[in-house]
């Protein structure tokens, strides 16, 4: 391990049981009725538990999160999230995740980060296109599972983690007094013009059922980076709608099916052909963008049979572009008639089928929870470049089908073993675009995934924990059927990727630290992931090919504090990455960052306020370019009245970037270096009001 992370990993080591060890922090947790963000209940692991109480590093940002950051991409709701963040530009079409070091935008990665939409599997890969789309507004919930040791419920090789997204319910809104439910909201920000529209309407049929209807519409300005210039690309208008509902099948029964839908479009003319990063060389183009998901479950908890606890979804997924009219792109090597400026349309689509069911024993001093499940998948990937394929966008299909099981022993309720096995297998073929000896030529892969990880109460203040996982990534359509080099090696020689990951850390309960009723929380993880056969593109940028190894490790630590009137939040991490065959940083590595959040309450008036911090390392990128470290102040309040004539109005004001900051972050730098990177935003002011009407 670097000596950078051995110090930070010593010194937060040291700091916190010298804190800690102070007699306030030293008492036990009596007090249950504080609940800090650690405190939160996390779903998407199997069973729910308590996030500081998980074996692996795992975060859940709630509702008052979401609407508190004002977000206007999915990406700006991980920025409390320690290790994860998003890169690549500030329109929702060129945006890129990153979780621990894993996720670029020069190489695909489908399956090491999987992204979920209510349990709808979500990915998009284009040339100059990001990866994720979605409107901020439609969510109530974002669960961040950091690492393969939780993801294994997912898919095999979600090496990095697993970022799960819950659209919004009916029951957000509705109360036991009122069967309907308006909550509209409208907001707007400074750097850009932009403004923000939503309307959710919520309502209860009878006791088994109830609905919810939601539309927004979204529109950014070009915004301006620190020192006044414009970032060209950041514009997007949007539009989005969700219709979702649970309907419990009887009076009598707990089975009950929960569906929903939803769409987001943006259209743009003679936008930047490429969407994230700064390539004016590419040109504008007129862009349409639409995203779709859909998903029905039944689910049937039979909490009278131990037997029982299942759970079926059908789902169906398409991410579609339209792309005409190219013009403007001066001095690119590969002008018209090159398939990059000629009409065209991309997509994938999506059909999967996934069922578990958990069966539950239990003793005097123990407990088990076994569940077990399959998924069938099938994703078509169509390019249609001037009416036929095109190379480097092979079109085809990738038929997919994984059995996973995952085991929860507890025993005296101190001792937590969790263990899972997965296995998938995929039969892609290439049905446009690849090489003629490769069309309609069908490659299989196998691979497996396992993971064991333990928890363990020393007391009822510390806990400590570990977990082991190995993992096999199998190649996706892009990867293996890529022929835009026709002199390159036989791209079917493509190997799996596998990574082994470690898992060490510690976790802190505290009750009464500071003052009466106070609760502080504390987890710190060290982290080291061992890759082989890493599927890369190679220095020319197509195709793709395996190297060697490859090494990513880090600290992660993440605190937070909570009493009547106060309340805060630390968010670290410290990220190493190299390419073992070449000793090069990789692309995908992240600066060392550190997030400070702290915010007062006057409940008398319903009105809290804060600051945050957010510090960023300097760095030397993939490229070679030295990216300074920077330090961005945010400003927030939200107060909302429950008296008199604004009673029921909820007002969100931030001020991001407060000191107009001039910054860039070293992911959108890495892959490309500073002459293809954009700035980041400078100050922001946004304003959200909402109300509620129940009747």
């Amino acid at each position: 391990m670097s000596p950078t992370i051995r110090r930070f990993g010593a010194v937060s080591t040291l700091a916190l049981a010298t804190a800690l060890g102070t007699p306030a922090a030293a008492q036990t947790p009596q007090d249950n009725s504080v609940f800090t963000m650690l405190g939160r209940i996390i779903l998407g692991a199997g069973r729910a538990r308590v996030a500081i109480d998980t074996p692996q590093a795992v975060t859940a940002l709630e509702t008052d999160d979401i609407e508190r950051e004002q977000a206007s991409t999915l990406g700006d709701l991980l920025r409390a999230v320690p290790g994860a963040e998003a890169f690549g530009g500030s329109a929702m079409t060129g945006q890129f995740l990153n979780i621990r070091g894993v996720g670029t935008s020069t190489s695909s990665d489908e399956n090491r980060i999987i992204v979920t939409i209510d349990g709808v599997q979500k990915y998009y890969e284009q040339y100059r296109v990001g990866s994720h789309f979605g409107e901020p507004e439609l969510y109530r919930r974002v669960e961040v599972l950091r690492g393969p040791g939780s993801s294994l419920l997912y898919g095999a090789g979600a090496i990095g983690g697993v970022v799960a997204f819950e659209t919004r319910d009916a029951s957000d809104f509705l109360t036991d007094e009122s069967n309907t439910a308006l909550r509209l909201r409208a907001g707007g920000n400074s750097n850009g013009e932009g403004y923000l529209g939503s309307a959710i309407l919520a309502h209860r049929f009878n006791e088994r059922v109830e609905m919810l209807a939601a539309v927004t519409t979204r529109s950014e300005g070009d915004a301006d980076a620190g020192d006044g210039s414009l970032i060209t690309g950041s514009n997007m208008q949007s539009r989005s709608v969700l219709v979702s509902g649970t309907i419990r099948l009887s009076d009598e029964s707990e089975q009950r099916l929960r569906f929903s839908a939803s769409r987001w479009t943006t259209s743009g003319e003679q936008v930047p052909y490429s969407a994230y990063g700064n390539f004016s060389i590419f040109g504008n183009i007129d862009r349409d963008v639409t995203d779709d998901s859909a998903q029905i479950t039944w689910e049937n908890p039979a909490s009278d049979n131990p037997w029982v606890d299942a759970r079926v979804q059908l789902s169906w997924t398409q991410s579609r572009v339209v792309q005409e009219n190219a013009t403007n792109y001066p001095g690119y090597p590969f002008a018209p008639p090159s398939g990059l400026w000629q009409d065209s349309e991309y997509a994938y689509e999506g059909l999967a089928l996934d069922a578990r069911n958990t069966f539950t024993m239990m003793g005097d001093t123990w407990e088990n929870y076994l569940t077990i499940g399959g998924t069938v998948a099938q994703r078509d990937r169509v390019a249609v470049v001037g009416g036929t394929g095109y190379a480097s966008q092979p079109g085809g299909t990738s038929d997919t089908w994984g059995l996973y099981l995952q085991n929860e022993f507890i025993l005296n309720d101190r001792l937590t073993i969790l263990g899972a096995l997965r296995y998938d297998h995929t039969r892609l073929e290439a049905t446009s675009g690849a090489d003629a000896s490769l069309l309609n030529q069908p490659v299989t892969h196998g691979g497996t995934a396992a993971s064991l990880a333990m928890h363990y109460d020393i007391n009822d203040a510390w806990s400590v924990f570990g977990s082991l996982a190995d993992t096999t990534r199998l190649p996706t359509i892009d990867e293996v059927f890529d022929s835009a080099d026709p002199t390159a090696t036989n791209p079917l020689g493509l190997r799996p990727e596998h990574a082994r990951t470690i898992e060490l850390g510690f976790s802190w309960q505290g009750r009464d630290v500071f003052m009466a009723g106070d609760g502080l929380d504390l987890k710190l993880t060290a982290f080291n992931n061992q890759f082989r056969d890493m599927i890369t593109r190679t220095g020319g940028g197509v195709p793709f090919t395996n190297i060697g190894r490859a090494r990513i490790r880090g600290v992660e630590l993440e605190a937070s504090y909570q009493s009547e009137r106060w309340f805060g939040r630390v968010a670290a991490s410290m990220i190493d990455g190299v390419d073992q065959t070449t000793g090069r940083v990789l692309a995908s590595t992240p600066s060392h960052q550190i997030l400070l959040e702290l915010g007062h309450r006057l409940p008398a008036q319903n009105l809290e306020f804060g600051w945050r911090g957010t510090f960023a390392g300097g760095m030397e990128t993939a490229s070679g370019d030295t990216v300074p470290g920077y330090g961005v102040h945010d400003l927030f309040v939200t107060w909302r009245p429950d008296q008199g004539a604004l009673r029921g109005v909820e007002v969100q004001l931030a001020v991001n970037n407060v000191f107009d900051r001039y910054y860039y972050n070293a992911l959108d730098v890495g892959g490309y270096g500073y002459a293809f990177s954009n700035p980041r935003s400078g100050r922001d002011v946004r304003l959200t009001l909402g109300r509620t009407f129940n009747f």
